[in-house]
């Protein structure tokens, strides 16, 4: 039995409330309990809820500062609900400096969409909702995905933003198309900046040959400075790499070192420590869309694409790139955020999971959905994205080449407001 507990303030002018609600580690086996966060914002009680579901997996919901961008936008229509996802956040979260007994597969096997939807069907119902609208950014619209082939009629209407998942395709013919994706964002990195391409060989021969060390301590390896590519998908992220690539060395009598500087960025940008569960249960998110455990997919398909095998030579290699969002099992032994997790990632690689999605609830849900589908997304592949958009019985794709995956971050009135015109059409 769930168990709800809310506290009531005010600020920037609302109404906010924190939800702590208790639910159970696993459903199929009633006992041990974990709790579940979220924060209610409302300008006015008689508007309808709005769930927001965070992108990842293992980030907590945002914690605003500000009202601005699409939160801004969507209080003027709902009280918006922001929910810690479990394993993040305020909802029994999970890092290496948890409770040890929490670090094992048992545990962690808990915190893919499945679990987290019967969290907010939980929560939902304590909340007294008959129903809410959802917007899920990313991981959240996999979460969506799930809501429909679960509980399509707990929604009313469902936005997306970079978010609408394969639901039957194998992690390792994801990967494929991420990494193609993501050969193509280069063309234009290295266009735009064209000093980088040159500037990411010089660092990986330098760090192939030299004992660099990041302010946590650890040596800095040359496939660990490449998972920097991840920032490519950001609609920023061209010029970010640049600044860090602009004058990364040190040189005195005749030897290079990186600079301080430079280490520090590279340390905060390549560390887990703010969010290990990203790398934990990263791959996990797409076991059972076919058979076959995930296996480390990225880590095993990347040999297959020029450009990102893990030991190219970076001087004499033709096509030399960084890697994206994939995580890799090494990283379990050089990032220490991800270290206590090796073998339990291990494990998760080789398991055989349930299938999240159900196309034949999917298809006959009475659900209005709007998906901003971006068009050069390395994350989550448009095509793969449309496909499944055709699969659901009411969702309207919007596809754009204005933004990269974090879209809702650079122009989310914009992009809100436009899912929800899109959602008020369909229904009129």
């Amino acid at each position: 039995m769930s168990a709800l507990h809310t506290t009531t303030t005010m600020n920037f002018g609302l109404t906010v409330r924190e939800h702590t609600l208790t639910v159970d580690w696993d459903r199929t086996q009633p006992g041990e309990s974990l709790e579940i966060f979220a924060r209610e914002l409302s300008r006015n009680d008689e508007l309808p809820a709005l769930l927001f579901l965070q992108g990842g997996p293992g980030h907590g919901a945002p914690r605003p500062t500000a009202l601005d961008g699409w939160l801004n936008e969507a209080l003027k229509d709902y009280r918006v609900i922001l929910f810690d996802q479990r394993g993040t956040g305020r909802s029994t979260r999970i890092d290496r400096h948890a409770d040890p007994a929490l670090l094992d597969a048992a545990h962690l096997s808990l915190l893919r969409a499945d679990h987290i939807v019967e969290d907010a069907e939980e929560l939902r119902s304590a909340l007294g909702f008959d129903n809410w609208d959802v917007l899920g950014q990313s991981f959240g619209g996999f979460c969506i995905t799930t809501y429909l082939s679960r509980h399509p009629e707990s929604i009313r209407q469902a936005f997306f933003t970079g978010g609408l998942p394969s639901i039957d395709t194998h992690a390792r013919d994801l990967y494929r198309a991420t990494y193609g994706k993501l050969a193509a964002r280069h063309e234009v990195f290295y266009e735009e900046v064209p000093f980088a391409q040159q500037r990411i060989r010089e660092i990986c021969h330098h760090l192939d040959n030299s004992d660099e060390r990041l302010p946590t301590g650890e040596r800095l390896s040359s496939r660990r400075f490449r998972t920097i590519g991840i920032e490519l998908g950001r609609g920023q992220g061209i010029r970010a790499l640049a600044n860090v690539l602009e004058a990364p060395f040190h040189e005195f009598r005749g030897e290079r070192r990186l600079r301080g500087d430079t280490l520090a960025e590279l340390g905060e940008r390549l560390s887990f420590e703010a969010a290990p569960l990203y790398g934990v249960i990263h791959e996990s998110v797409y076991g059972g869309t076919a058979p076959g455990p995930t296996d480390w997919a990225a880590h095993r398909v990347r040999e297959e694409i020029e450009g990102f095998e893990e030991n190219l030579d970076p001087i004499h290699s033709s096509r030399f790139f960084l890697t994206g969002e994939h995580i890799f099992p090494w990283q379990f032994e050089e990032d220490p955020a991800l270290q206590p997790f090796q073998s339990v990632a291990e494990q998760l690689a080789q398991r055989e999971w349930p299938a999240l999605y159900d196309e034949e609830t999917m298809a006959s849900a009475p659900v209005v959905a709007a998906a901003a589908v971006y068009t050069n997304d390395i994350f989550v592949p448009r095509e793969l994205s449309l496909e499944t958009a055709s699969k659901l019985s009411n969702c309207h794709a919007w596809e754009t080449a204005s933004y990269q995956h974090d879209g809702l971050r650079v122009e989310g009135a914009k992009i809100f407001r436009g899912l929800k015109e899109i959602a008020e059409q369909s229904r009129s």
